[in-house]
């Protein structure tokens, strides 16, 4: 039944003991959300910023926040909030670090990045006279001697400032020692200014000779086989690296200074010309750390910041969901995961204890992965985490459908068994694949959560179809073929539906999509008249307002003292750190700008009075009386950028395309993955309305944030494994078909509607768990489970009454195209 038995059981122990040394090296950390962590503010000081004409502060602030996000969250699975405050403030946010991971961030962050190669100044050079140049500087750092150096460059020459073809960059503490530049003492060294001089080069190239960071290719860092010394290897990108190879080849036997920060710590010779690329070297004799050359790598890849920040505070936040929200929601995880394993080994008996055994296996190397590379786990990921569940149990039900058919058919317990796993194959595989496609997409195009939620997605499935397609299959052939005789001598399952049950489900699609298309329109009616009161702060921005109480004050009090759609944050200094779980006396509010609007009757500017008077009335009685308690009142702006809705929808599109490639290569016809993207329409669109309908009835509290979006993106997800399911079913069935196309996708919807019904309960039953347990809190975990709600019980209807009707409908347009075509 199991080829190569050995080498999967070796695999089972190899991937067991891999997860186990992850977990124990690296840790899955939890992202802001689920345990708080540090809050740093920076300002951009406006008189540095150097504003080009038609610029503004807004343009720095956002380049800079990008080039944050580089930094400090690359890979985009760090859940780093990075989001403007005021005209000139950025607020970094990120989970639970620890005061050394922090002071590195803090120096990764504050780190500009400039990086500059100038050649060093000497008396060879006609544009000046060297030596009254040094003069003119030893007697300006006389008068100033605790300026910078760079201050000298913005004296004019007429006031006894350095000459236009010259700029003085300051000198290391190692390159003073090395005696680098001929003012060593003095700390500093001239370099020739490339632009001033405008020495071009080759036509086709670039118009000057002035290389900086941002030019660069790549950065790495290198071990220097020659010195054994770590250096930071960088190439410059085109058209920049054939300009530098004849810069440095006009400059041969010369000093080119390597400048970062406007700092020299290096000025080596030129011994020949560099072809497009060279190495900093630094860190004084040993050379670089390999904490310092990864840092420096990162800083030059990442590129360099135009403004210097400011840091203005530093303070430790709580939990976003709250402490009593996280706690019902582990409660009503743990308790809907057993009601999922009770109903497993109630309903399929031995063959559900060991798909127990197998989603424990699976969930445990689900963690030793996460663990490996160093994922922050959110509420998206968690999403992603829901998704991979629900399919690994639709795998293991899969299996079980085929082996109780085998064995209808009258094979031998053994052989029921081979068969099943042979035939599931092929739709476990095909549903896996199509949502890890979409996943690995949403991962390279996404940014932020998205790219947080599609690497959970993409390691749930590899885990998921490891556990269901070798862990399980290797226990059942242990379990069959034991040496003191078999422990399965008869498949004994529950059967909830008749297995040759003929519901007429085609009949009724008129009425179906009928039904479909008036809800969502009035979903859809809904999602107008409520549109700007759904979205979250993510979205519209508003204002954050940090306040000091009286005492330390629990944090459900200040919850619901608060309308629902204000988020409360609570603020701990380090001296607080040993206050009660959920106590704090600084709380940070944020207001989001249409709920202020709403508050304030509709008025388009909230103003800090506004928004002091509303907390007043709300929490004046939680309030600190002695001074003012309002310690800080600025407008922030959206977390969610254009270039996050822009990837999002980016990376969703380019997923649709690929699953109709796909599905067009695998079921040989383009109809499939038409009615499949059809069908995911279908339901993101009703998910929306229905979302929209109960907001607007007051039934349900959704904010759309970061977390909503992933749980669309979940819904997507697993409409698709449904859709394929009976696709896969119905592509089996055609080859030996005895009625129409017609009457075979009813017989498979009906051969697959067991599977369907039971894959959909024991998610639902997990979704409802989460939801009952929040709906009564008003918190981000309410809006998130009913849509995730809704879109199992959607994904379930569209891939019998939305997607399978599809199919007839372009099959029958195809025909007519064919007749059309032959007249």
């Amino acid at each position: 039944m199991v080829p190569y038995l050995s080498r999967k059981i070796f695999g089972i122990v190899a991937v067991s003991l891999l997860s186990i040394w992850s977990m124990f090296q690296f840790s899955v950390n939890l992202g802001l959300d689920l345990q708080g962590g540090a809050r740093i503010v920076y300002t951009l000081p406006e008189e540095e910023a150097d504003l080009q004409a038609g610029e503004s502060m807004a343009q720095i602030v956002n380049e800079t926040i990008q080039v944050f996000l580089k930094r400090l969250d690359g890979s985009g699975m760090k859940d780093v909030a990075i989001y403007p405050e005021g005209d000139d403030g950025i607020v970094v946010e990120m989970p639970g670090r620890n005061k050394e991971e922090l002071e590195a961030i803090r120096d990764t962050i504050i780190n500009q990045g400039r990086l500059e190669f100038r050649i060093v100044a000497d008396a060879t050079d006609p544009e000046y006279d060297l030596n009254a140049e040094l003069d003119k500087f030893r007697a300006w750092r006389a008068a100033n001697p605790d300026a910078p150096v760079v201050a000298f460059n913005d004296v004019p020459e007429e006031e006894g400032g350095p000459h236009p073809a010259l700029v003085w960059k300051e000198l290391s503490e190692e390159a003073k020692a090395k005696g680098l530049g001929p003012v060593p003492d003095l700390g500093a060294i001239p370099l020739r200014d490339q632009t001033v001089l405008n020495e071009g080069g080759p036509a086709g190239t670039v118009d000057s000779w002035h290389f900086t960071g941002d030019q660069l290719k790549f950065a790495q860092p290198y071990t220097n086989p020659r010195t054994g010394k770590l250096v930071v290897l960088f190439e410059f990108q085109q058209p920049y690296a054939y300009p530098f190879e004849l810069f440095t080849g006009k400059y041969e036997g010369r000093n080119m200074a390597i400048v970062l920060n406007d700092v020299c710590d290096t000025a080596p010779t030129i011994n020949d010309a560099l072809p497009g690329g060279g190495f900093i070297e630094g860190g004084g004799v040993t050379g670089f750390s390999k904490q310092e050359a990864e840092k420096l790598a990162l800083i030059l890849k990442t590129g360099s910041l135009r403004v210097a920040p400011k840091e203005e505070s530093v303070s430790f936040v709580g939990p976003s969901l709250g402490d009593v929200s996280i706690m019902l929601g582990e409660w009503s995880g743990v308790f809907g995961g057993l009601l999922v394993l009770g109903f497993m080994i109630f309903y399929y008996r031995l063959n559900g204890v060991v798909a127990c055994l197998s989603l424990l296996f699976n969930g445990f190397i689900l963690m030793g992965a996460l663990s490996f590379s160093q994922a922050t786990l959110t509420l998206p990921g968690l999403a992603g985490l829901v998704l991979t569940i629900g399919m690994a149990v639709d795998a293991n039900i899969l299996i079980f459908e085929r082996v109780r058919e085998e064995r209808e058919k009258g094979r031998e317990v053994p052989q029921a068994y081979k068969n099943g796993f042979e035939r599931a194959f092929t739709t476990i595989v095909d549903a896996n694949l199509t949502t890890l496609l979409t996943a690995l997409i949403l991962f390279k195009v996404g940014t932020g959560p998205i790219k947080g939620f599609a690497a959970t997605l993409s390691f749930g499935i590899l885990t998921s179809m490891f556990s269901a397609l070798v862990f399980s299959k290797v226990v059942f052939h242990l379990m069959i073929f034991r040496k003191g005789g078999s422990l399965i001598r008869e498949v004994k399952m529950v059967r909830a539906l008749a297995g040759d049950s003929r519901i007429g489900f085609l009949a009724k699609r008129k009425i179906a999509l009928s039904t479909s298309c008036l809800l969502i329109l009035i979903g859809l009616g809904a999602v107008f008249l409520e549109y700007d009161r759904m979205l979250g702060i993510d979205f519209t921005g508003g204002s954050v307002v940090k306040v000091r109480m009286k005492e330390p004050t629990d944090f459900n009090t200040v919850r619901q003292a608060l309308p629902v759609n204000y988020t409360v944050m609570s603020m701990r200094s380090e001296e607080e750190a040993e206050l009660p779980r959920g106590e704090a006396s600084v709380y940070q509010i944020k207001i989001k700008a249409s709920a202020a609007a709403e508050q304030a009757g509709g008025q388009v500017e909230i103003t800090e009075d506004f928004v002091e008077r509303d907390l007043r009335e709300k929490i004046g009685h939680l309030l600190a009386e002695d001074g003012d308690p309002f310690l800080e009142i600025e407008t922030i702006g959206k977390r969610v950028s254009g270039q996050i809705q822009q990837s999002a929808i980016q990376g969703i599109l380019l997923s649709l395309i690929a699953i109709v490639i796909y599905m067009n290569f695998r079921f040989k016809e383009m109809r499939y993955g038409l009615a499949a993207v059809i069908a995911l329409f279908h339901d993101v669109l009703f998910t929306a309305g229905a979302m929209a309908l109960f907001h607007k009835l007051g039934l349900v509290n959704v904010d759309v944030n970061l977390e909503i979006i992933a749980a669309f993106l979940t819904i997507i997800g697993y409409s698709l494994n449904d859709t394929i399911v009976v696709f896969d079913r119905i592509r089996e069935n055609l080859p030996r078909r005895k009625g129409s196309f017609f009457e075979v996708i009813d017989i498979s919807i009906n051969q697959s509607l067991s599977r369907t019904i039971l894959t959909s309960l024991t998610t639902f039953f997990v979704l409802l768990v989460l939801f009952l347990a929040n709906r009564p809190q008003h918190n981000v975990l309410e809006g998130f489970s009913f849509a995730m709600l809704v879109g199992v019980v959607v994904g379930t209807y569209s891939s019998i009454f939305v997607a399978s009707p599809l199919l007839i409908m372009l099959d029958r347009w195809a025909k007519k195209k064919r007749v059309t075509a032959a007249a």
